[in-house]
Formats: structure tokens, sequence, C-alpha cells
């Protein structure tokens, strides 16, 4: 069974730098999602204040913060891994 965030307890959460949360792989379940993505063509951990998204199609799967995984999980846009 996948992790979800609330099974993160404090010692697993990992901070590899300022702003840089636990990431946690996704797919996109619906035809499409728009998402502040990095160059590397993941979630941004500022994706709360983001002002520019891209469309990710259906299948897709990334890494994302996991509190971005939680608020589309719980939209049933995407399913975490």
């Amino acid at each position: 069974m996948a992790k979800k965030p609330d099974d993160v307890t404090p010692s697993t959460t990992l901070r590899a730098g300022p702003s840089t949360a636990l990431r946690v792989n996704i797919v996109v379940t619906v035809n499409h999602v728009y998402l502040p993505l990095d160059e590397h063509g993941n979630g941004r951990a500022d994706w709360a204040d983001a002002q520019m998204t891209t469309r990710v199609d259906k299948r897709v799967r990334l890494k994302v913060p996991a509190d971005l995984a939680r608020f589309l999980s719980d939209r049933d846009q995407v399913e975490i891994l």
C-alpha cells in the first residue's frame, strides 16, 4: 500500500534545503491538471504561490511536494504512489 502524506512522521520529513519538502510520486488520474513545475518537470515546493502553471496530461507520473499531492488526491485528480 502506498504511503500517504498522513502517514509521514516528523522523523521521515527530511529537508535538503530551503523550500525543499518531502516529495512523493503521483500519477494524474483525470484528463489533465495544471501544475506549477520546476526545471526538471516536477512539482514546485512553492506551488501555492506559483503564478505560472503547465498542463499535465492523464497518466503522467511525477514527483510533487507531499502537501500538493494530498491537495490533488483529495480532489480525485491524482493517485499517490
